[in-house]
């Protein structure tokens, strides 16, 4: 398999996940085909980075583990689709945050 051929797996699984955070594969160098795949992403944002680990093992068990990872991932709303759910108007960019926010900016 190419590394083109592992990139597009990887964009397409991100795809499949709504482009939530990134995935990064990293590969050993100690001459195996040995490596790991976490997903970085973050739960609130204005969280740090999260990341949880995917799997490991061959290109193709990381490969594997990637795709039942996405199948198995839940992608959490955002606040302005849970809004249109329950029928408020879009709210404009700054109103997500509170006033303390606004009055600590000012």
């Amino acid at each position: 398999m190419t590394i083109e051929e592992v990139q597009s797996r990887l964009r397409a699984a991100h795809a499949r996940i709504g482009h939530e955070g990134r995935f990064a594969l990293t590969l050993t160098l100690n001459g195996t085909e040995d490596g790991y795949i976490t997903h970085w992403f973050r739960p609130d944002p204005h969280a740090f980075e999260d990341c949880r680990a995917v799997g490991s093992g061959s290109i193709a068990e990381c490969l594997a583990a990637l795709d039942r990872y996405v199948e198995s991932y839940r992608r959490q709303p955002t606040t302005e689709e849970v809004g249109r759910t329950i029928g408020l108007p879009d709210l404009p960019p700054r109103a997500h945050h509170g006033a303390s926010f606004l009055m600590a900016a000012e």
